[in-house]
């Protein structure tokens, strides 16, 4: 059976459980003193003004003033202490989110659009900060104040305390209506601003090409549509609210004009004071006010209940390569990297097909091949990305289904094409594998490429922008390249990390990285003539097969394919 939204939205964290009770507690105490005050009132008009006694009536006043100086400080301390559980609530919900989407497959991210994750971290968790902040005190007050006010009007009166309350299933019929249709527009209010946002994010990400292709028009209106969208879910929300809070309002005027017009029979014949009235009249607004806050705020709980549902859709999707295996390969055995009889897919179409070779330590080694051709589907394999549909893939002997997904990213490191910069300055982003044990200036020094950092005004300590904005494409990919090699990774895979560098720059860090890969092993997927010349092994990919695997010298003399790629390149070249 699926657990309740709620329930489980409690469960999820368990921290705030104490500061909760604690803060309840205040809560109810606030209640019960705010509960006080109308029996003061009606003492005073039934004791004090009825019978003259003016004395009797200044002392119930200063009780009164006395409850209320009491109660702004149990109130004020209620909503801070409520407060803070909600925003301690937010707090955790958003690191246990980010702690999980961290861990998921790789796959998982190219099946999701990035507008709609980061909505989830944004949009939706800003919903939620939004209800800790102002609903969920205002909530807890009300409901507690809605019961001590029942509980107060039968008190005072039960034959008024049942009129007053005789229209309220007209009223539970109307909240049970109106519920069922807020439900679904919140849940498509939250759907529509995570498109919204994604669309957004793919405008701004992608303007140069839409500028580049005059595109600016169908782009835009391509937003409006979804901005459209998410304006008619917001406007049926709104009318929602529109019906049912003014026909609260009509019920909250009619149960008190019932109680009036019966209590005043009741107080010609003698059978109920004066004193009694005010005070159940008191008592009723404070059921029926409360009620219309919780009303109010109804739109902000259903958004946060919206807004945690979409968060679980995240929580319940699970990481199946982090929970695979849990094996630590021994390096006892120059066999680094194995593939037997690997096929993959990424869905119905076979991307490859019965691929087997052995990868040995130190070995550096070019993957060739067309586009197309399953080079970058055997980098994946190899940093574990995926594991194999058919076949395995084993890592000194040991299978990669059950090899821990920790010694892969202990182990593996990988530079992509479309290098990535954190923002900070450029030794935070060299040291960001392993800070605390890497001597920068040394190692910089010592592969010969400290000097290169002299062309920024601040050096090493040169600020970079979000993602590396304010340097070159060729200065990312050669900070990117170095953190990889400065990581000292026992595999690195290189998705021709040196396509964007000149030419000056590129011989610097080939040069660096032999004489520190040399006890490495290494696997580049090459695109350019230089990178295949550098490597000691060539793996010749065609269509999803490998149909070549040995040295440059000899695939030159036996591999039509390969001579064709290497005529093709020298020809670009």
């Amino acid at each position: 059976m699926k657990e309740n939204t709620f329930i489980r939205s409690i469960r999820l964290v368990p921290e705030i459980y104490k500061p909760f009770l604690w803060s309840s507690l205040i809560a109810v105490t606030g209640t019960i003193i705010r509960m006080i005050g109308p029996q003061l009132i009606s003492r005073g008009i039934d004791n004090g003004v009825v019978v003259n006694d003016y004395q009797y009536l200044l002392e119930q006043c200063f009780y009164y003033f006395i409850t209320l100086v009491v109660l702004y400080f149990v109130a004020s301390k209620a909503l801070l202490s409520i407060g803070l559980v909600g925003e301690t609530y937010v707090k955790n919900i958003r690191q246990k989110l980010f702690r999980h989407m961290s861990s998921l497959d790789i796959n998982y991210f190219e099946k999701n659009k990035t507008g709609v994750l980061v909505a989830r971290m944004t949009s939706d968790m800003q919903s939620l900060n939004e209800f800790a902040r102002e609903g969920a005190s205002s909530i807890l007050t009300s409901l507690l104040t809605i019961f001590g006010a029942t509980v107060a009007v039968f008190l005072v009166d039960v034959q008024l305390a049942l009129l007053s309350f005789v229209i309220l299933p007209l009223l539970g019929l109307a909240t049970k209506i109106f519920r069922k249709h807020a439900d679904k527009t919140y849940w498509a209010v939250r759907e529509w601003i995570g498109q919204v946002l994604s669309s957004l994010q793919e405008g701004i990400s992608g303007v140069r090409v839409i500028q580049a292709y005059a595109d600016e028009k169908d782009q835009l209106n391509r937003f409006q549509k979804v901005n459209n969208e998410h304006l008619k879910a917001n406007m049926q929300s709104a009318k929602n609210i529109a019906i049912y809070f003014p026909f609260l309002e009509i019920t909250r005027v009619s149960s008190i004009a019932l109680v009036i017009w019966f209590a005043a029979r009741r107080i010609s014949e003698g059978t109920l004071t004066v004193g009694e009235l005010v005070a159940m009249l008191f008592y009723l607004n404070y059921f029926f006010d409360p009620l219309i806050q919780l009303s109010f705020n109804y739109d902000l709980l259903r958004s946060a209940g919206s807004s945690m549902k979409k968060v679980f859709s995240i929580l319940d999707e699970e990481p199946v390569l982090s929970n695979k295996g849990d094996m630590y390969p021994v390096e006892d055995t120059d066999k680094v990297i194995k593939f037997e009889n690997v096929k993959f897919s990424y869905g119905r179409e076979t991307v490859l097909h019965n691929v087997n070779f052995e990868i040995k330590k130190g070995e550096k080694v070019a993957i060739v091949g067309e586009t197309g051709a399953g080079k970058s589907t055997i980098a994946k394999l190899i940093l574990r990305f995926y594991l194999p549909s058919e076949g395995d893939v084993k890592f000194y002997n040991v299978s990669t289904e059950d090899m821990s997904q920790r010694w892969a990213r202990k182990n593996i490191a990988y530079v992509p094409q479309e290098s990535f910069l954190f923002r900070g300055s450029i030794r935070e982003n060299l040291i960001y594998s392993n800070p605390d044990s890497i001597n920068l200036e040394d190692e910089l020094l010592e592969i010969g490429v400290l000097d290169w950092f002299d062309r920024y005004e601040n050096g090493l300590e040169q600020e970079v922008g979000e993602r590396g904005s304010n340097v070159s494409a060729g200065e990312r990919q050669f900070v990117a390249l170095l953190r990889s090699v400065l990581a000292k990774r026992e595999i690195i895979v290189f998705d021709e990390a040196t396509a964007n560098l000149d030419i000056e720059s590129e011989s610097s860090i080939l040069e660096a990285t032999d004489k520190i890969l040399q006890n490495q092993t290494s696997i580049v997927i090459a695109h350019r003539l230089e990178t295949i010349l550098n490597s000691e092994k060539i793996l010749v990919m065609d269509k999803g097969r490998l149909v070549g695997f040995d040295s440059h010298i000899s695939l030159l003399e036996e591999n039509e394919t390969y001579r064709e790629l290497f005529s093709a390149w020298n020809l670009i070249s």
